[in-house]
């Protein structure tokens, strides 16, 4: 391999790094960041965004650098290590001589993310009277029969529109039996033989209940693949179509985006809760780029779905149920106008500008979350 263009520092990172922040979340570029700082902790760029930095280091620098080495590094510290091993190797004739341990690395969440608080301390001492009492334990009794009716008839069911009728029946009935009001409003913008994108918020355990109940098209929710270590969990899963993917293996990041993007160009309709991740406190979280990008290489139209109220019934996590309403507004769908992580970025504003208005929750980018929180 030749020599690279120019000559990797520290500097030259931290200022290609400070102009993708920048891009990702505008509200961060004056943020202050050391060599030291997380990329993805303190400075939003989830690995998706560290793919796109891949390309930007290689054009610079006149070289090829692996993109799981670089989806693996956490700090600019570790991507500039990356850059010199590479280098090393090259001129020793020898591959490249990072290798990140996935196994301690949470920063490879390339479709799912982990971006903020999975929970913060709030009413889970809090007293409730008896009439809260009982409703949670009626709720509690329905969620267990109806699942385990729905588990049976799902997991038995040969057909996979018969599955997928049954779960969508499945969940709209536990609303009812819960006396829950739910409306879905936006059905004209889904067509049934048409594939798509779909990016929902995530506020609440509910959310795959909320979605399924709401779209009675064929859909395929992405989820972590701890999921699939419990066998029942599994076998449902399966059967619903579900895709896993590894979020704690950062070189089977980019695989699982091709593996989805396949999918979808394939006509699978994909779900996507672009958050990754939801807390106890109410506001829409900074977005993961998986659900745009994938878009966008599928060239697949992006609907965006607002879900407002589930996390009032069931808020982070804190499994008493209250008594709640929700309401679910399908957007129109987004068309991406071309290629390229330009073109994510502006998908992704669209959608989020569309969930903003509808979820009914405060924007933590768009509003006073001027700084990324960090995970603990």
């Amino acid at each position: 391999m030749s020599e690279p263009a120019n000559t990797p520092d520290i500097n030259t990172l931290l200022s290609a790094i400070r102009n993708l922040v920048g891009e990702v979340h505008p509200h961060w570029k004056n943020l202050h960041f050391t060599p030291d700082t997380h990329l993805e902790k303190e400075l939003g760029l989830d690995s998706m965004a560290r793919v796109e930095l891949c390309t930007r280091l290689e054009t610079s620098l006149g070289m090829t650098l692996d993109a799981t080495a670089v989806a693996s590094a956490t700090t600019p510290n570790n991507l500039l290590q990356v850059i010199l091993d590479r280098l090393a190797g090259a001129k020793n004739g020898s591959p490249d001589s990072f290798d990140a341990n996935p196994e301690n690395s949470d920063d490879s969440n390339l479709l799912m993310g982990s971006f903020g608080q999975t929970e913060v301390a709030g009413d889970s001492k809090s007293h409730h009277s008896l009439g809260e009492w009982l409703y949670a334990i009626y709720g509690w009794t329905i969620l267990i029969v109806l699942g385990l009716l729905a588990w049976i008839f799902v997991v038995l069911a040969p057909f996979e529109s018969w599955r997928r009728k049954l779960a969508h029946i499945s969940a709209r009935l536990f609303f009812l039996l819960t006396f829950t009001p739910f409306r879905v409003t936006g059905h004209e913008h889904l067509a049934p033989d048409e594939t798509y994108i779909i990016a929902a918020n995530h506020a609440s355990y509910l959310d795959g209940f909320v979605i399924t109940a709401a779209l009675d098209i064929p859909i395929h929710f992405i989820a972590k693949s701890e999921l699939a270590r419990l066998l029942p969990l599994r076998m449902l899963l399966q059967r619903f179509g579900v895709e896993f993917v590894d979020r704690l293996n950062g070189r089977k990041g980019a695989s699982d985006v091709r593996r989805i993007t396949l999918k979808a160009q394939g006509g699978q309709t994909i779900v996507f809760f672009p958050e990754g991740t939801f807390t106890t406190f109410p506001g829409l979280q900074p977005f993961r780029m998986g659900a745009f990008v994938t878009a966008v290489r599928a060239d697949i139209p992006l609907v965006p779905v607002a879900i407002s109220g589930a996390r009032s019934i069931v808020r982070g996590s804190n499994w008493f149920p209250h008594h709640g309403r929700i309401a679910v507004t399908i957007r129109p769908p987004i068309v991406p106008s071309g290629e390229g992580w330009q073109v994510a970025l502006d998908l992704r504003d669209a959608a989020r500008a569309e969930i903003a208005r509808y979820c009914g929750e405060p924007d933590l980018v768009e509003g006073d979350y001027n700084k990324p929180t960090d995970i603990t």
